[in-house]
């Protein structure tokens, strides 16, 4: 699964969770079922830009301290194994998440399930959110 994809897909699930513990443990296990999902990775470049755009985008609008960003985050710590691995040229058989060298998904052409997850994904979480401030409160009182 693309990097992106985990990062946004954990931000929706950490959003949903009570505590931050919560959200980046949430985040971590939706990687491996993820991981199991048919899916094609990408180059270690592609995926570093897209990576960045879709954190940077989640610290934006949830804030970078929110559930939701941490949830982003423990979804993507999985794929440092990943990343060390291909650098290393180590082997998928000897890598230690089951999801990374037996469970992992067969391999597909098309990255359009994953743009259509991505695309729902940021639709769940929405814009940026809105904080109380003088614009905010003059609004409220009809200013």
């Amino acid at each position: 699964m693309i990097a992106a994809v985990h990062a946004l897909s954990g931000a929706v699930l950490g959003r949903l969770c009570r505590t931050p513990a919560q959200a980046f443990l949430v985040g971590a296990l939706s990687h491996m079922v993820a991981d199991a999902l048919p899916h094609r990775d990408l180059a270690i470049p592609q995926e570093a830009v897209m990576l960045a755009g879709a954190l940077g985008w989640v610290a934006l609008t949830q804030g970078s301290e929110s559930r939701a960003f941490l949830g982003a985050a423990g979804a993507v710590v999985p794929d440092v194994e990943n990343l060390a691995a291909r650098l290393a040229g180590v082997g998928d058989e000897r890598m230690l998440l089951p999801t990374h060298r037996q469970y992992h998904g067969r391999e597909v052409d098309s990255l359009l399930p994953q743009g259509a997850v991505a695309l729902v994904c940021l639709a769940l979480l929405g814009g940026p959110k809105r904080r109380a401030g003088k614009n905010n409160n003059r609004r409220a009182h009809g200013i």
